[in-house]
C-alpha cells in the first residue's frame, strides 16, 4: 500500500503537473484528455467483458478513478489558463 502514497511525493507532482499544464496549449491539452478518455473507456470495457469478477471490478474502479482525474485535470489546466490570460 505504501508505494500508491508515494511516500510524500504526491503534492510535489500535483504542483508540478498544476504548472505543466500551464505550459501547454490547449489543443495538446484536449489531445492528451481525449486519448486518455479512450483508454480508459476501453479498459472499463475489458474489465467488465474480459476479466470479470472481482479483478475486473478492480480494474474497472482504477478505470473509472483515472477517467475522472482526466477530466478533473483537464478541467483545473483549461481554468489555469483562463485566470493567467
Amino acid at each position: 500500500m505504501n508505494a500508491f502514497m508515494l511516500d510524500g511525493w504526491t503534492p510535489i507532482f500535483l504542483v508540478g503537473i498544476y504548472f505543466i499544464s500551464r505550459k501547454v496549449t490547449r489543443k495538446t491539452l484536449y489531445t492528451v484528455s481525449l486519448v486518455l478518455s479512450f483508454i480508459c473507456f476501453g479498459l472499463v470495457l475489458y474489465s467488465i467483458f474480459v476479466v470479470g469478477g472481482w479483478e475486473g471490478m478492480g480494474l474497472g474502479f482504477i478505470a473509472i478513478s483515472v477517467l475522472l482525474g482526466t477530466w478533473i485535470g483537464t478541467i483545473i489546466g483549461i481554468s489555469s489558463k483562463k485566470i493567467s490570460m
